[in-house]
C-alpha cells in the first residue's frame, strides 16, 4: 500500500503545505443492530446505490483485498454537488471491528488531492447501533483556500444524508423517501 494510500502526507504534500481537513460524524442512535448495519455498509459495500439519494449507480471490480471484503474498487455515478463519477479503493475491512475504509482515486475536483473515508458501526445495545464517519481531506494550498469552504459545506450536506438514509434503511429495510425522489427523477430522464 502506498504512502498516500494509507492516508500519510507525501513529501511533495508537505513542501506544498496541502491543507487537511478531517472530519468525524457520528449518527444517531440507530434501532438496528450493529451487525446488520455492518452487512449494509461492510459486505455490502457493493450495494450503496440500493439506499444512498448520493450514489445514482455502483459498479464494482477487482479482487478483493480483504477477506470478507465484496471487491477492491467500486465506482459510482453520484448525486452530489461538486462530483459526478468517482472510483474508490478499498484501503481497510475489518469485520471484526466493524470497519471499512476506502479512498477516492478519480473524480475529485482539481484543488483536492486526497479524499478518504472510514466508517465503523458502533454497538450500542441489542438492537442499537450508531454509524461513525470519519472523512479526510487534503486541498491545495491557493485553491483549497478558495474553494475548500464551499466544498467542506458540500461534503457535510452530503454525509448527513448518507447517514440519514442509512438509518430508514437499516431500521425499516425500505430506502429513503429522498431516494425514492431520485429514482423517480432519473427514470423520468431515461
Amino acid at each position: 500500500m502506498t504512502t498516500a494510500a494509507m492516508g500519510t502526507l507525501t513529501q511533495r504534500e508537505k513542501n506544498t503545505k496541502v491543507k487537511e481537513i478531517k472530519k468525524t460524524k457520528v449518527s444517531m442512535v440507530f434501532n438496528a443492530s450493529a451487525d446488520s448495519v455492518w452487512e449494509i455498509i461492510g459486505p455490502g459495500f457493493s450495494e450503496v446505490s440500493k439506499w444512498s439519494r448520493a450514489v445514482d449507480h455502483a459498479a464494482t471490480s477487482g479482487t478483493p483485498d480483504f477477506e470478507g471484503a465484496s471487491c477492491s474498487i467500486r465506482s459510482c455515478d453520484l448525486n452530489a454537488s461538486g462530483f459526478s463519477k468517482i472510483s474508490e479503493t478499498i484501503i481497510e475491512f475489518d469485520a471484526e471491528k466493524r470497519s471499512v475504509g476506502y479512498t477516492v482515486d478519480t473524480g475529485l475536483p482539481g484543488f483536492v488531492t486526497y479524499m478518504a473515508n472510514n466508517w465503523r458501526i458502533i454497538k450500542v445495545g441489542p438492537n442499537q447501533s450508531k454509524a461513525e464517519m470519519t472523512i479526510t481531506m487534503r486541498l491545495k494550498p491557493f485553491m483549497g483556500f478558495l474553494m475548500g469552504g464551499l466544498f467542506k459545506k458540500n461534503v457535510n450536506k452530503v454525509l448527513d444524508e448518507v447517514i440519514e438514509d442509512l438509518k430508514i434503511y437499516a431500521e425499516t429495510g425500505q430506502i429513503s423517501e429522498a431516494k425514492r425522489k431520485r429514482i423517480a427523477k432519473l427514470a423520468k430522464k431515461r
